[in-house]
C-alpha cells in the first residue's frame, strides 16, 4: 500500500435540489444542492485535487468558480468518488485579499485541527522577468478553516511564496522526521527553464523556514518537448508521494514531444530525500493530453490519481466541444516504476 502524505491520509465534498445528470452532459454547477447526482466525469475542472476525510467519511474538490462567473473558489462533495453534489462557494476574498486574479490549483490539507487549502493568485504588482521586463506577480497563497467544505479566509493576507518569484501550484509534504515541506513551481515565464522548489515551511504554515531548494527542471527530462523552445520549459504541479519502501516519486506535468500533448511525468528520489538526488524516468504517464494530478488513498486502500484532460477545450465528433475534465485512475508504484492502471490509451 502506497503511504500518501500525511495529510491526503488524515483526509476529504455538501444543499438547493438539481436535476439528475448523466455521464455525456458536461457541467459546471454553481446551485448548491442535497443531492449526489453530478457523476464525476461531468464535472468541468482544471487542477482535481481530492481530499479523501477521514473525519467525515467523504471526498472534497474545491476548484475555480470562474467558469461559474464566481470570484473565488467552489466546493463539490461526494461519498464515492462517482456522483457528486454541489456544496457551495468555500472561498470568497474580500476587497482586501492580495489576489485579484486566477485563483487556480487549491490543494487541500487537514494540519494539527484544521483545514488548509493552498492555491495561486496573481495580482498587478510587478516582479522582474527575462531582460527586466517587468511581469504581473503570481504566489501562492494560504486558507484556513475549521470545515472541510467552506468558510476558508486567508490565514495571511500575502503569499507564502517569495515577493519577488512567480511560482504557482503550491502543495505540501510531510518527511518521515514531521518536517513539513512547501513544494511550488518557480514559473518558466521568469526563469525560462521551469524549476520545482521545496522549502521548509512552519507547521502553522505561516512562515516558510530555510532557502528554497531546486529539486527538478523541466529541461532535464528525456520526454520533454524541446520543440517549444531550447531554453523555455513549463513546469506544473509537482507532488511527492512516499511508498512503503521509503521510495519519493515526484509527479509534475509538462508537454511531451511526440504529440506536444499536456502529460504527467515521473522523477524518483530512492534515497527517500526531498533533497534527492531525483531520477527522471524516461516516459510521461499519460497519452491523453492531461496533467496536474495528485495522489490520494481511498477510504477502502487504493490508490489513486487524479488529474484533467483534456489540456483545452477541443472540437469532439458532431461539432461538440470537449472541455477539460476530472479523471480519477488507479496507480501502481513499485520498485522504482509507476503505471496507471486503466490509462486511456
Amino acid at each position: 500500500m502506497v503511504r500518501i502524505n500525511l495529510f491526503i491520509l488524515s483526509t476529504i465534498l455538501t444543499f438547493a435540489i438539481l436535476p439528475v445528470y448523466s455521464a455525456g452532459d458536461s457541467v459546471a454547477v454553481s446551485e448548491e444542492s442535497t443531492e449526489y447526482n453530478i457523476p464525476a466525469e461531468s464535472i468541468n475542472v482544471r487542477d482535481p485535487y481530492i481530499f479523501a476525510d477521514s473525519r467525515t467519511g467523504k471526498y472534497y474538490l474545491h476548484v475555480n468558480a470562474s467558469s461559474m462567473g464566481k470570484k473565488g473558489l467552489f466546493c463539490y462533495e461526494s461519498k464515492d468518488l462517482k456522483n457528486w453534489r454541489a456544496v457551495g462557494m468555500s472561498f470568497e476574498p474580500d476587497s482586501n485579499f492580495w489576489g485579484k486574479r486566477d485563483f487556480w490549483a487549491p490543494d487541500m490539507f487537514f494540519i494539527d485541527g484544521k483545514y488548509y487549502i493552498i492555491a495561486t493568485f496573481s495580482n498587478d504588482d510587478e516582479v522582474e522577468g527575462p531582460g527586466g521586463k517587468p511581469l504581473k506577480f503570481r504566489g501562492c497563497g494560504v486558507l484556513v478553516s475549521d470545515r472541510p467544505d467552506g468558510g476558508y479566509t486567508p490565514l495571511e493576507n500575502k503569499p507564502i511564496t517569495p515577493k519577488d518569484w512567480m511560482c504557482l501550484d503550491g502543495t505540501i509534504y510531510e518527511d518521515t522526521d514531521k518536517n513539513l515541506w512547501l513544494i511550488y513551481c518557480h514559473e518558466w515565464l521568469q526563469v525560462g527553464n521551469g524549476e520545482i522548489i521545496a522549502q521548509r515551511i512552519s507547521r502553522d504554515l505561516k512562515k516558510t523556514i530555510g532557502e528554497p531548494i531546486v529539486i527538478l527542471k523541466a529541461l532535464d527530462a528525456p520526454w520533454y518537448n524541446k520543440r517549444r523552445g531550447d531554453d523555455k520549459a513549463v513546469t506544473d504541479a509537482g507532488l511527492i508521494t512516499r511508498t512503503d519502501d521509503g521510495i519519493l516519486y515526484l509527479t509534475w506535468s509538462s508537454f511531451e514531444k511526440k504529440k506536444g500533448a499536456y502529460a504527467i511525468g515521473v522523477a524518483v528520489s530512492k534515497s527517500g530525500k526531498v533533497e534527492g538526488p531525483w531520477r527522471h524516468l524516461r516516459n510521461p504517464l499519460n497519452s491523453d493530453d492531461g496533467g496536474h494530478a495528485m495522489i490520494f488513498t481511498t477510504f477502502d486502500g487504493k490508490t489513486k490519481i487524479s488529474y484533467h484532460s483534456p489540456n483545452s477545450t477541443i472540437s469532439g465528433k458532431n461539432g461538440t466541444l470537449k472541455k477539460p475534465g476530472m479523471k480519477i485512475r488507479d496507480i501502481k508504484f513499485k520498485n522504482g516504476r509507476v503505471e496507471i492502471l486503466d490509462a486511456d490509451k
